[in-house]
């Protein structure tokens, strides 16, 4: 496989929406990786409000912080009710019940009006400032940051995602191999951004001997000026969709928003059970590997001891890279049922591995193969399950399918977290607490099983011709969705086994 297939530079190059597809990465990568310096400022700071040192050790009356560290008496303060070590995960916890009630709504309401392009811009806005407040954390504000952080930086950064991705089946000809490849690449474009800026704000460290603190302002300060140009790109390529669905009569576009998800839940049960059967094991795999940064963060500062986690985090972002390229070559010999299957099991072994062997200062050096596994397991999962889905959804209901995906992506997300702060609040051990982070791929792999490929692969097919297809050849390829005259087209029907559903059925 070529550097021009890895990195998808053919298909980047043929249309100006494929190419803001591409230089979206390089807009949302940064400022997503970023979190990584900031969380563990804001582990610093809650160990302080708590009065324990950086490593989770109890400040006795009249003892330094080094005199805590080296009587090694396990924390037992709190800092704003919970323990420090339970703060990034109750953040992730939080940020998904808030996320859980938003995007699929969100994603409906696209469907009823011609504003996609607009939510992508005005969201991406939004997650750029809200990074740039983020420089300003001290020991002051840092709780005031871990709020926006939760409610405001991760809203409208899945908001953002959910817009552009309803672009991928738009922008490509081919919904198996090309839309594979298209994922794959963008994947590692991510990863490797990720990597490139990681390794900025570490050198950049080094040259200033910044302290934790000073890292984190100055990586949200260079996540926002990077981000700046790529998020330029895709407002002036993306192009512009019509309204997919008319408002009922009598309702609003807000209601009709609420109305559609419960019905296209009833639609995909009665005509598209393939893609219910996967959204299902989504709900566990993904809500896992969203608890995984901020579970690993706070188990490398906190129980193995290691005061700066950015070379570990870093070599699991290589890894991760490694991981994506392999998707193709995963699919082409596995398929893509078994294929999603082996990489969330990267992330079963990682988790038993900690368990079982990577639990204290002593076995500290283990976590390296726990990074490698880690890495391998996130680098392959977008690529993979995005691809999986994409070739099982209807056409005509991109934006919405994508905003039920993000919605089950994160409807869980807060439960392995909020079972990690409820087992480490209880036994103050993050071993024990990653028993949550283990049982919800579990059941992930476990409903995978269930998914027929096939048939929901011709289920779709019935859909191709509601697709608004630009192709990655240009031109407009495909029936579809037309803006005529300015004027947004109404959905038509969808022929399915020889029964016509319209917007009335959805």
């Amino acid at each position: 496989m070529g550097c021009s297939e890895i990195f998808g530079l053919a298909i980047m190059r043929s249309t100006p929406e494929t190419r803001a597809f591409y230089y979206d990465v390089l807009f949302r990568a940064p400022l997503f990786i970023s979190i990584l310096f900031l969380s563990t400022v804001f582990l610093k700071f809650a160990n302080e409000e708590a009065g324990c040192t950086e490593a989770g050790y109890d400040i006795g009356a009249g003892q330094t912080e080094e005199e805590a560290d080296a009587a090694e008496v396990k924390c037992t303060g709190r800092a704003y009710g919970i323990r420090p070590s339970s703060v990034l995960t109750t953040l992730n916890s939080a940020a998904g019940l808030i996320l859980a009630f938003l995007l699929p709504v969100i994603g409906s309401i696209i469907d009823h009006t011609s504003y996609r392009k607009q939510c992508v811009v005005y969201a991406g806005a939004v997650f750029w400032l809200s990074n740039l407040v983020q420089c300003f954390t001290n020991s002051d504000s840092w709780f005031a940051m871990v709020v926006i952080q939760g409610a405001v930086s991760a809203t409208s950064y899945m908001i953002h995602q959910t817009a552009i991705f309803a672009y991928a089946t738009e922008i490509v000809d081919d919904l198996d191999k090309e839309l594979l490849h298209m994922n794959a690449s963008v994947r590692v474009w991510e990863l490797v951004t990720m990597l490139g800026f990681m390794v900025l704000v570490t050198i950049v460290g080094m040259i200033g001997r910044f302290d934790v603190v000073a890292k984190s302002s100055t990586s949200q300060a260079l996540a926002g000026l990077i981000a700046a140009y790529p998020g330029y790109v895709v407002f002036k390529d993306l192009g512009n969709r019509p309204n997919l669905n008319k408002v009922p009569a009598g309702s609003s576009v807000l209601t009709a928003g609420f109305n559609k998800v419960f019905k296209t839940a009833r639609f995909l049960r009665a005509s598209h059970p393939e893609v219910l059967k996967f959204l299902r094991a989504l709900l566990f795999f993904e809500s896992a590997n969203g608890s995984i940064i901020f579970a690993s963060t706070t188990l490398i500062t906190q129980q193995l001891k290691i005061e700066d986690p950015s070379p570990i985090l870093l070599s699991i972002i290589v890894i991760s890279a490694f991981g994506a390229g392999l998707v193709p070559l995963l699919h082409r010999n596995l398929g893509v049922k078994k294929g999603m299957m082996l990489v969330v099991g990267f992330n079963v072994v990682a988790s038993l591995i900690v368990i079982l062997f990577v639990h204290s200062e002593e076995t500290a050096g283990g976590i390296w193969i726990v990074g490698i596994l880690y890495g391998l397991g996130i680098g392959a999962t977008y690529p993979m399950q995005r691809t999986f889905y994409m070739i099982l959804i209807p056409g005509g209901l991109e934006t919405q399918m994508m905003g039920l995906l993000q919605f089950c992506s994160i409807f869980l997300g807060w439960a392995p977290g909020l079972v990690f702060t409820a087992l480490n609040e209880s036994t103050n051990d993050m071993r024990l607490a990653m028993f949550s982070i283990l049982g919800f791929h579990l059941a992930g792999i476990l409903l995978l099983g269930l998914v027929d490929v096939e048939k929901g692969r011709a289920q779709a097919k019935k859909t191709d011709h509601l697709r608004i297809h630009n192709g990655a050849g240009g031109g407009g390829k495909g029936g579809g969705l037309k803006v005529v005259n300015g004027e947004d087209q109404d959905l038509v029907a969808v022929e399915l086994g020889g029964e016509d559903i319209g917007d009335d059925h959805l």
